[in-house]
């Protein structure tokens, strides 16, 4: 994960990554 999320939703949220703070993390962990 690691990408931002300001105008466009997680990339990799497909692997499981979800927006906070306008970075995309996975587990609350950043990957």
């Amino acid at each position: 994960c690691g990408e931002t999320c300001v105008i466009l939703p997680c990339i990799s949220a497909a692997l499981g990554c979800s927006c906070k703070d306008t970075v995309c993390y996975k587990n609350s962990l950043v990957n």
